[in-house]
């Protein structure tokens, strides 16, 4: 399911799929890092994705990493600042959004 968040979604079905797999990566590591630290963080609305109102997905979003990375004290990039009809910038996004949470799965050893 990780790997699923290198791809660049560009269909509806694509985002919907990106959205799920997104979800359940944040839900795994939400859960390790209950049992490993015995914090429960908050959980924000991510899925599904309201295409109409993506800035608030994307808040919700940088307030997830912005968790997970504060915990594990591990960096954060901006995950803000994309304008994801811009082709380029929604791969970028993707890219740096997977990289995140390869890391974060991989230091909770999920």
């Amino acid at each position: 399911m990780l790997a699923a968040l290198m791809n660049v979604p560009k269909t509806d079905a694509q985002w919907q799929q990106f959205s799920y797999d997104h979800r359940s990566s944040h839900d795994k590591i939400r859960a390790a890092i209950k049992k490993k630290f015995g914090v429960d963080l908050p959980d924000y609305q991510i899925e599904p994705i309201n295409p109409d109102n993506i800035q608030q997905f994307l808040q919700n979003n940088a307030s997830l990493h912005t968790d997970m990375n504060g915990i594990l004290n591990s960096q954060s990039a901006d995950l803000l600042d994309v304008d994801i009809t811009k082709p380029d910038q929604l791969s970028s996004w993707v890219n740096l959004n997977y990289q995140e949470h390869e890391n974060v799965e991989q230091l909770l050893g999920i």
